[in-house]
């Protein structure tokens, strides 16, 4: 053989490496792979803590199961600078990024290559249950009464709703909560939990999850209301995310992802994210395009 034919074999099994999708049932870590390593917030439930219960926590340990690795986690807030001091950032002991997917990212973004989609929700108006009025859209809000008062209104500043439930002429009714206070152990479920279970606010507006979850951790019974009326570009998808010149871990993942579609499904369930039926078709999801900045 040639050197000519030898460096031609040498370039094939590189582009081969690159480019070939893995085989169904094919799941294997990458060579020399030690651990799945997840970038995540130790205070951040339902998506993930430190004592391992939320959703991103599980899934990441199935995603250990099927690939026979140990998951090790690195833990810092989901706030901005997230990715730079992360999954982008180095540690100089070891001189390896200090994690390698990060979990429910969304599905459009510039800062990391994300995956399909494993997850999706909207918005939900949390109320206590058995109070003498039934919540069924923002509008009925309006009318209902606790005590012959109107409803106390609970949102996070620069809420997705707020806009909406001004037109409705309920300024004077809302309640704003920093979404990110200063403690980053502080987690949104608050709003249910020290709010509106302790009667403080009527009714609370506010991402799914949190919603769904925390509405079923509290021992004031509780309604979760999905606000489907908001329409498809509400409706929110989440990836898990990896840096772009990963493309053999990137496809790995959706490798996962779609073999392991069922199981994911099934413990997401677990944490009462609200439904998704009936959504209002209008209006519509943007559908980004491909040289979309």
């Amino acid at each position: 053989m040639t050197k000519i034919q030898r460096w031609t074999l040498v370039i094939m099994g590189v582009l081969l490496g690159t480019t070939t999708a893995f085989a169904a049932g094919d799941l294997k870590p990458l060579p020399g792979q030690k651990a799945v390593r997840v970038c995540a917030d130790g205070y951040n439930l339902p998506y993930s803590n430190k004592e391992g219960e939320g959703f991103d926590n599980k899934i990441a340990e199935l995603l250990g199961k099927e690939l026979g690795l140990p998951v090790e986690y690195y833990y810092f807030p989901q706030r901005i600078g997230f990715s730079r001091n992360t999954i982008k950032k180095v540690d100089p002991e070891t001189g390896l990024f200090y994690c390698d997917v990060a979990m429910s990212i969304p599905e459009h973004t510039d800062f990391l290559k994300p995956t399909k989609p494993y997850w999706s929700s909207i918005e939900a108006m949390v109320y206590r249950k058995g109070e003498g009025y039934e919540l069924h859209q923002m509008k009925d809000i309006v009318t209902a009464k606790k005590d012959g008062k109107p409803l106390r209104i609970g949102i996070f500043d620069r809420g997705v709703t707020t806009k909406a439930l001004l037109d409705l002429g309920l300024a004077d009714q809302i309640q704003y909560f920093q979404m990110m206070p200063g403690d980053a152990r502080v987690n949104a479920g608050r709003i249910i939990s020290d709010e509106l279970a302790k009667g403080n606010i009527d009714v609370a507006l506010l991402w799914g999850p949190i919603a769904g979850y925390y509405a079923s951790e509290s021992d004031v019974p509780m309604v979760v209301q999905p606000l489907n009326e908001l329409g498809e570009a509400y409706v929110f998808s989440f990836s898990m995310g990896t840096r772009y010149q990963d493309k053999k871990w990137n496809a790995l993942l959706n490798q996962f992802l779609t073999e392991n579609k069922d199981e994911i499904d099934a413990i997401m369930a677990q944490y009462h994210l609200p439904s998704l039926d009936n959504v209002n078709p209008y209006p519509k999801k943007r559908v980004r395009k491909d040289d979309d900045d």
